[in-house]
């Protein structure tokens, strides 16, 4: 996923995020959080929204510096089956969930 101008986010079963610089190809940073693989990812202005396998949310907040971490699990009662879609809408700061069941959630 783009980040920036020059940067890319990467997300893989090691249960990381990496910012990378584009045009040296070289990691710039990784993010470290959930317990499970990331899955999904998402922008919010300077934030970074990430969706794991284990139906959590998290975001890191101010990737571009010395930012943070902090997440979340969906309760089942709110949420069933596993995370499989996830978009950001950013006018209203909501977030639209999909399950591999069907089911659609908006999240505010």
């Amino acid at each position: 996923m783009a980040f920036g101008d020059h940067r890319l986010l990467t997300t893989s079963l090691d249960r990381h995020v990496r910012l990378w610089n584009a045009d040296t190809c070289q990691l710039e940073r990784q993010l470290r959080g959930p317990t499970e693989p990331v899955h999904l990812l998402g922008l919010y202005m300077n934030d970074v929204i990430s969706g794991s396998t284990d139906n959590s949310i998290g975001v890191y907040t101010n990737i571009g510096s010395q930012g943070s971490y902090s997440g979340a699990r969906l309760r089942t009662d709110m949420f069933r089956g596993v995370l499989t879609a996830m978009t950001v809408l950013p006018l209203n700061r909501l977030l639209l969930l999909g399950a591999d069941n069907g089911t659609i959630r908006l999240l505010y």
